[in-house]
């Protein structure tokens, strides 16, 4: 554990803004007009609070390395509110281990990003590597228009598209690997095109430690894998352990439909179909806690199918740096959750601290009905309702920065829910106080609010 934690603070970067958002605005007896999403970091959490007038609301925790953008790297165990940018409407949070971005609008509706936190890798995107501790402005490519904004543990990348229509990608950042996929292994500290194989088109860009895979279709709408890196446990699924600094296409098993690719650290995952229809999951690279749930310590330089518990249909991959979640049903249509892989600060859930090979249940708190499971490098959180319908979160792991929003700094080895409650009452009225100052004008309708977690924009 004091191996892990060194690495973890001699580490530099981030994994992968990380996001698993809920599609839908859940009711809550709490609010009035608001919607709300959680976003995790290695060492930070926000919430991002959206109202049906307009206005935006960031509050967050953690904040070792300045990505809250509150002018400084003093930690936080409790919410705190978050300024944003005067004129500025977000509409994505993205956070990666150290660094944050926001993406959104300004006041006359062109688009920004924002950007906090770690940049000794330029993964910031501002031209240099000195690191930020508030909100500064990131240029954008000239005549791009930003999709979609990614972030790994120390590089970003953006997806887009120009003046004419055309798909672009640029990325920016960490590259010792070759996982901008630019062809050498220099960092860059601005955003920079990456040129991707010709004829295909990119739909996903999923971003882990040192490796970056993309997903997409081929010119004849065949669904294809690229992927450049780092791939010392065979995480490219590349059938080798050779690093690439090139997007190379990557073989899929024989007859398998990929639906979704997720990535931890070094591991990565693909679920989908088989030729039957049937429901696969598939995985690669580093295996030392168990985190493929194979039942052993093997790494796997290839693809290699996965066993699911006997009666369970997998609807989510989530990953942490060394640890996997899978959520998803039971024989019965309940909702359930497994997990393998590294558990020394708890961040399985299952009470103790021993890791796992093979995929363990996952008791849920007593009444709680399971919504989203979202984790980050050492912790986890899941979401959803309690006995009376009212909105749960719980929370689980390493919280030496506070990143988990209970008030202190102490690790959980047990699901402890976050004080969610009061703090929805004090988001309410902040926004009351707000309305009654003149700064919102009033607003009808019900009640809403979703929560979901954005750790990589690896889940999709």
């Amino acid at each position: 554990m004091r191996e892990i934690d060194k690495k973890r603070k001699q580490s530099s970067g981030e994994p992968s803004g990380i996001g698993l958002f809920a599609k839908k605005p859940r009711t809550s007896s709490e609010l009035t007009d608001l919607e709300i999403s959680l976003v995790a970091g290695h060492g930070h959490t926000f919430l991002y609070i959206k109202g049906k007038d307009g206005e935006d609301k960031l509050y967050g925790c953690g904040n070792d390395a300045g990505q809250l953008g509150l002018g400084n790297t003093t930690d936080r165990n409790e919410w705190t509110k978050v300024p944003v940018p005067q004129g500025f409407s977000v509409e994505k949070v993205i956070a990666g281990n150290y660094h944050s971005i926001l993406k959104g609008k300004g006041k006359d509706g062109e688009e920004k990003l924002y950007a906090s936190g770690k940049n000794h890798n330029g993964q910031l995107g501002l031209g240099d590597i000195t690191d930020r501790h508030q909100w500064t402005e990131v240029p954008v490519p000239k005549e791009f228009t930003i999709e979609k904004v990614m972030a790994g543990r120390s590089h970003s990348f953006l997806k887009g598209k120009d003046k004419d229509g055309e798909e672009k990608l640029y990325g920016c950042g960490w590259n010792i690997f070759g996982q901008l996929g630019l062809g050498d292994r220099r960092k860059r500290k601005k955003f920079t095109e990456v040129s991707v194989p010709q004829g295909f088109s990119v739909e996903k860009v999923i971003a882990g430690y040192g490796h970056s895979i993309l997903k997409g279709k081929g010119k004849g709408g065949e669904d294809k894998l690229y992927a450049s890196g780092w791939n010392k446990y065979g995480q490219l699924g590349l059938g080798d352990r050779r690093r690439r600094k090139k997007f190379t296409e990557v073989s899929v098993p024989q007859g398998f439909s990929v639906e979704k690719v997720v990535v931890g650290d070094n591991h990565s995952f693909l679920k989908g179909k088989g030729k039957g229809g049937e429901d696969k999951l598939y995985a690669s690279g580093w295996n030392k806690y168990g985190q493929l749930g194979l039942g052993d310590n093997n790494d796997r330089n290839e693809w290699t199918e996965v066993p699911v518990p006997q009666g369970f249909s997998v609807e989510k991959v989530v990953v942490g740096e060394n640890h996997s979640f899978l959520k998803g049903k039971g024989v019965g249509g309940e909702n359930m959750l497994y997990a393998s892989g590294l558990n020394h600060f708890g961040q399985l859930g299952l009470g103790d601290k021993n890791n796992r090979r093979k995929w363990t249940e996952v008791p849920f708190p007593k009444g709680f009905k399971l919504e989203q499971v979202a984790v980050r490098n050492y912790h986890s959180f899941l979401i959803g309702k309690g006995v009376n319908g009212e909105d749960k979160l719980y929370a689980m792991g390493y919280n030496w920065e506070g990143q988990l929003g209970l008030g202190d700094r102490r690790n959980r080895k047990k699901w402890t829910e976050v004080p969610i409650t009061d703090l929805l009452k004090k988001l309410q009225k902040d926004v009351s106080d707000s309305k009654q100052e003149g700064g919102v004008s009033e607003a009808s309708g019900s009640s809403s609010s979703s929560m979901g977690l954005n750790p990589r924009d690896c889940i999709f």
